[in-house]
């Protein structure tokens, strides 16, 4: 008769530790590193973090004022005004810094928005479906419907003098980060229910629903890791639309008000100068479009890492 193979204790030589499972630690790392085997990728995601190291740096520091006229009018670049200045005697590089700051901040709030208002709802509504789903499809199909940025513009230009007058500069940056997020939080919310219209079915699921789960739980701990990388992934390619966005607002006068710099208003400032200092319209035209394609190859790099079968 055969003998029982006796059952293993600690680890020894006859038992061995057992391989440990890969996890989800181990996926975001595979993740990262397919992210960093693309050289596009590479380059905007270092991009993207010098610009918020720069954005960082201006808020505590830069060369000169921003709205004193410490120089003369027009001057091109030159050892002391590295990007010259502008038709007042303002220094560019300054106000660059400064109108860095405020596409950035817009960015950021509004992507938070997005993230918190539109990604719970398109999880909580592709979960539960019924009225809550109906509910969110109506009101997307509705803002839809109006054009994104007309619908911006009206509200900025709307409560735009109010705000400015109650709450001062901050309030106007606000209300137009808002304005914008009023209009893109929709498509945030439709890309995460689609998502979890289709992880609700998969066995994974049905699996933590056999053994009691609750819904809290599954929402938590199973379909959000999962939603999160192309939650991330859309915030980020959204984010180059939003600084576009900011920055037309900004154009026709319904964004950050002057003496404030913002990049958009520092290139409708520089248009009647063009003949006469043209480097004025240029240096803040190239670092705006410098940050859209910065976001938008860092999007794509990871859109590569978190779905590979988008390639």
């Amino acid at each position: 008769m055969p003998r029982r193979p006796r059952s293993c204790g600690k680890p020894s030589r006859r038992c061995p530790t057992p391989p440990v499972p890969s996890g989800y630690w181990s996926n975001i790392w595979k993740s990262i590193s397919i992210v960093f085997e693309s050289r596009v990728a590479t380059v905007g995601l270092c991009l993207v973090l010098f610009w918020f190291i720069v954005g960082i740096i201006s808020f505590f520091w830069t060369p000169y004022s921003t709205t004193a006229n410490d120089f003369t009018a027009n001057l091109p670049p030159n050892a002391a005004n590295w990007l010259g200045t502008d038709n007042l005697g303002r220094d560019t590089l300054a106000r660059l810094l400064r109108g860095l700051r405020v596409s950035l901040l817009v960015a950021v709030y509004v992507e938070t928005l997005n993230i918190v208002l539109g990604a719970t709802l398109g999880l909580l509504a592709g979960y539960f479906g019924g009225w809550l789903d109906q509910l969110l499809s109506r009101l997307a199909d509705m803002l839809f419907a109006f054009p994104g940025l007309l619908l911006a513009i009206l509200v900025a230009g709307v409560f735009g003098p109010a705000i400015t007058q109650t709450f001062g500069g901050i309030g106007r940056l606000l209300l137009v980060a808002g304005a914008l997020s009023l209009v893109s939080w929709p498509l945030m919310a439709r890309t995460v229910r689609s998502i979890t219209l289709a992880l609700r079915e998969r066995e994974f699921i049905e699996a933590a629903r056999a053994v009691g789960a609750r819904d809290r739980t599954i929402l938590w701990r199973h379909l959000l890791p999962n939603v999160m990388g192309m939650v991330i992934v859309s915030a980020t390619l959204d984010v180059a639309g939003v600084v576009v966005n900011e920055a037309v607002l900004s154009l026709l006068g319904l964004g950050v008000q002057p003496p404030a710099p913002s990049i958009g208003g520092m290139i409708v400032q520089s248009i009647p100068y063009l003949e006469t200092n043209w480097l004025q319209a240029l240096f803040p035209s190239l670092a705006l479009m410098v940050m859209v394609l910065t976001f938008s190859f860092a999007g794509d790099g990871l859109r590569d890492a978190f779905d590979p079968k988008s390639e």
